[in-house]
């Protein structure tokens, strides 16, 4: 029988929580507001904008958790032997079937241990909350453990999904709701869903515009080209870059980014994320549906094709990614968006996507060079 190694972990996350909350304190302004009384387990759900949330709510709430983790990172070797040691982890594939990780989830509280779960799988583009699985409601009302709800305010600021860097501005997390499993039994999935929607719901820039706060940090605009692939201007797909300073196409069109969250540029036509992304989604969903002939929209060279399975990948082919109305083409291989279950971008642009048989896949660009997934995930949302 395996060793519960859950005291080592508890002991663990009194010893870091110290350290890590002068740290977070020091580095993005983040306060601590007083936490009411936790039940002795739960299930946490928080929104999810950086990264670094489970940190920002283990350290606020000052309770130990085990948090709903990327698959990725279970085959990293060392580190992935690691993490699973000191932390635990529980593996969610992006893009693939969550099944397992209900199950897990399940387990551990029925266990009397804590978990936290970012329930909409990905990290906002925009500082907007992503509605989260319709499925939700229904595992939080069959865990039978008390549910706590919490909502990271500033963290879209405080590091964009696409940016590179870190920015310096006010950062919290405020603990919204705590319910009984007497009270979650009483009510339907659909009712928790949006209880849960309410709770954690969160629109960075309906908070930042009335009253603007600053959030200094270099490098404000790199990285930008992850989240806006389609240019306002020329109405190409993936011809954006970014630097230090700014963002332009070859078209003509430039821009900035500047510490309030906010948007300029010389006939640039937005002033905040929020509309730009809002053009974005009108974009894709006016391309026109597919026809006899397949149009390609946008391709990447030195693309891997990794499949995954058991936590293991597995180099399948290398060469050119095209993006079309009717699927991804890698070579001489076809992934019709129709055969596909789900499709996900981690990070700044790994592309990571499941078939309906069950098989499990990645693609990213060889070696370290950097490339925009998002816009193959924009052609999956509109096409499939």
């Amino acid at each position: 029988m395996a060793r519960d190694r859950y005291p080592f972990h508890k002991w663990l996350y009194r010893f870091l929580t110290p350290p890590f909350r002068a740290w977070f304190g020091a580095r993005f302004q983040m306060t601590y507001p007083d936490v009411p009384p936790l039940p002795g387990h739960f299930l946490m759900i928080c929104n999810h904008v950086t990264n670094l949330d489970p940190f920002l709510v283990g350290v606020s709430l000052r309770r130990h958790m085990y948090f709903v983790a990327t698959e990725h990172i279970f085959r990293l070797g060392f580190r992935s032997r690691l993490i699973r040691r000191l932390v635990d982890p529980i593996p969610l594939a992006k893009g693939g079937n969550a099944s397992g990780a209900v199950l897990e989830i399940l387990r551990r509280l029925k266990d009397g241990r804590s978990v936290g779960l970012f329930a909409e799988g990905n990290c906002s583009w925009d500082g907007r909350t992503i509605p989260i699985p319709a499925a939700t409601g229904k595992m939080v009302r069959s865990s039978r453990a008390p549910l706590v709800t919490c909502r990271i305010v500033g963290g879209y600021f405080s590091h964009p999904r696409w940016s590179y860097s870190d920015r310096k501005g006010p950062l919290h997390v405020e603990v919204m709701g705590i319910y009984t499993p007497e009270e979650l039994r009483a009510m339907k999935p659909e009712e928790i869903n949006r209880l849960i929607e309410r709770d954690i719901g969160e629109d960075a820039y309906e908070r930042q515009l009335p009253d603007p706060k600053a959030y200094s940090g270099k490098r404000l605009n790199l990285g930008i080209q992850h989240a806006f692939v389609a240019c306002p201007k020329c109405g190409r797909i993936g011809t954006l870059s970014s630097t230090d300073d700014g963002f332009s196409c070859g078209c003509g069109l430039s821009g900035r980014y500047d510490r309030f969250g906010m948007l300029s540029g010389e006939g640039f036509p937005f002033t905040d994320i929020r509309a730009w992304e809002d053009w974005q989604r009108s974009f894709f969903a006016a391309l026109p549906g597919p026809s006899d002939k397949e149009t390609v929209y946008t391709s990447d060279d030195h693309m891997v094709l990794y499949q995954v399975a058991a936590h293991r990948k597995t180099t399948v082919a290398k060469g050119t990614l095209r993006g079309s109305d009717t699927g991804l083409r890698f070579e001489d291989r076809f992934f019709p968006f129709a055969d596909m279950a789900d499709l996900a971008v981690r990070l700044h642009g790994n592309v990571t996507f499941s078939m309906k048989d069950g098989s499990y896949f990645e693609m990213k660009k060889a070696g370290r060079a950097d490339y925009s997934g998002r816009k193959y995930k924009c052609l999956f949302d509109r096409f499939a």
